[in-house]
């Protein structure tokens, strides 16, 4: 999983964070998380949707697996945790 927040973090970019963390948590080990920053250094290699993305999408953004989620609005935890399910089972 990978969150895309701008530098300085926005309130919504920190709002976004929390929720991700949140439902994280609760699945465990099992979901890595990576947060870049905007016009920060990458802390591991992106996925290759992500690079593909990363110049046109809107802040915050969400991707699973590679795959744009939601950006610039925050997603349901409900959805937020569906979609990380869903692809857990593949």
């Amino acid at each position: 999983m990978e969150l895309f927040i701008a530098w300085p973090p926005t309130s919504l970019c920190n709002k976004l964070v929390e929720l991700v963390r949140r439902v994280v948590a609760e699945l465990g080990e099992q979901v890595e998380l990576v947060i870049y920053q905007r016009g920060q250094p990458y802390p591991v290699q992106p996925t290759t949707g992500f690079m593909r993305a990363r110049k046109t999408v809107k802040l915050p953004a969400v991707f699973v697996d590679g795959e744009l989620l939601a950006e610039r609005d925050l997603p349901s935890e409900e959805k937020l945790r569906h979609e990380i399910k869903r692809r857990m089972e593949k």
